[in-house]
């Protein structure tokens, strides 16, 4: 299975090399940061104010993102090249997003939860853009 190996904050590449990250901002040579955490970089808006915050764990496989419409200002690239989409955590209560969880479908899980026949007619709109969404971040993935 694919791993998140660079990440893209806002111009800002962070590369993982197994033990360390690697900062690249494009001026200068890149510099490392040991370990494989980044905790809590602050992105900001148009205006310059903070408007969000990313953190990730590359060993672990994790991340979360929160903010007002931060998701473009994250791009996440695994080993083989392909960029994800970050999600999005609850601004109120930011909770760890791993791979594994979004390959498994765990978020899409949680709505089909207690379903019955009836309920399985027809989706709603949201529950197929999700999906669809969901399909053209992850078809990469075999």
């Amino acid at each position: 299975m694919s791993k998140v190996t660079t990440v893209m904050l806002q111009g800002v590449r962070y590369h993982w090399n197994g033990e360390d990250i690697l900062v690249d901002d494009g001026v200068g040579l890149p510099w490392s940061l040991a370990g494989p955490a980044l905790e809590q970089v602050e992105l900001y808006n148009e205006d310059g104010d903070v408007s969000g915050e990313f953190s990730i764990n590359f060993e672990q496989q994790s991340w979360w993102l929160q903010g007002d419409n931060m998701a473009d200002a994250v791009t996440l690239v695994d080993d083989s090249g392909a960029a994800l989409a970050a999600l999005l955590s609850d601004p109120e209560a930011p909770l760890p997003v791993s791979l594994d969880d979004i390959l498994l479908g765990s978020e899409l899980a949680g709505h089909l939860d207690g379903a019955t026949i009836p309920d399985t007619g027809m989706p709603d709109a949201e529950l197929l853009d999700d999906v669809i969404n969901w399909l053209s971040v992850y078809s990469g993935y075999e």
